[in-house]
C-alpha cells in the first residue's frame, strides 16, 4: 500500500514539475514519510521511474481488459476506455517527457510499454474488421503504428494553443476512426460524439 501511495505521489507531482525538478525529498515530504522509507522500495529516481511507468501501465491494461470482456465491439473499447483516460485529464508535462531522456533504464520502459499498446491496437483492429466496425481494406499494421505515434499528442504543441486539449485530442481521435470506419461504425461513433459533445460533419 506505501509503495503504491509513492507511486502515485511521485507521478502526480512529475506531471506538475516535470522529472528533474521534483526530488526524493519532495516526495517523501509529500507523503509524509521519511526518505529513509522512500529507499526501502526505491533505490533511485530511475528505479521510482520504471516502477511508475510499469504501475500506471498495468492499471490501464487492467481496465482495458475488463471493456474487452463487456458486450462491447472493438470500437467501443477503444471509446469507453478512452473516455475513462480522459477522466484523469492532468497529462503529464512536455518537461516531463524532456526529463524523461536522461533515464536510459525509463526511457526502455516507456518503450516497451508503447510497444504493447500498439500489440493492444493491432488485436482490437483485427477485431473490429470481423465485427463489421472497421473496414476489411484497412492495413492493421499501419493503423496500429498510426495509433502510438498519436501518443505524441497527449501534450500538444504551442500550434494548438488557441485550442483545449480535451478539442485537440476528440479531434484527433474521431478523425481517426472516422477514416477506418464501416457504416455500422460511424453509427457507434455517432453515438460517442454526443456524449463527449464532438460534433461530426
Amino acid at each position: 500500500m506505501v509503495k503504491e501511495q509513492i507511486l502515485l505521489m511521485a507521478f502526480d507531482l512529475f506531471s506538475q514539475y516535470g522529472i528533474k525538478k521534483v526530488s526524493m525529498d519532495d516526495i517523501a515530504r509529500s507523503l509524509s514519510i521519511s526518505k529513509r522509507t522512500l529507499y526501502e522500495f526505491f533505490d533511485d529516481k530511475e528505479t521510482l521511474l520504471v516502477n511508475g511507468i510499469l504501475y500506471n501501465s498495468q492499471r490501464l491494461k487492467e481496465n482495458l481488459e475488463e471493456l474487452k470482456k463487456g458486450p462491447y465491439t472493438a470500437l467501443d473499447v477503444i471509446l469507453l476506455f478512452y473516455m475513462e483516460i480522459m477522466k484523469r485529464p492532468r497529462w503529464y508535462n512536455k518537461q516531463y517527457y524532456e526529463d524523461l531522456k536522461r533515464f536510459p533504464a525509463a526511457m526502455k520502459t516507456n518503450e516497451e510499454v508503447k510497444n504493447d499498446f500498439v500489440q493492444q491496437s493491432r488485436d482490437l483492429f483485427d477485431r473490429g474488421v470481423k465485427e463489421g466496425v472497421f473496414r476489411s481494406e484497412v492495413n492493421i499494421e499501419i493503423m496500429a503504428l498510426l495509433a502510438k505515434e498519436q501518443l505524441k499528442m497527449l501534450q500538444p504543441s504551442k500550434s494548438f494553443c488557441n485550442h483545449s486539449n480535451m478539442e485537440v485530442y476528440n479531434t484527433v481521435l474521431f478523425t481517426f476512426l472516422r477514416g477506418i470506419c464501416t457504416e455500422k461504425g460511424e453509427a457507434v461513433l455517432q453515438r460517442y460524439a454526443v456524449k463527449l459533445s464532438y460534433h461530426l460533419q
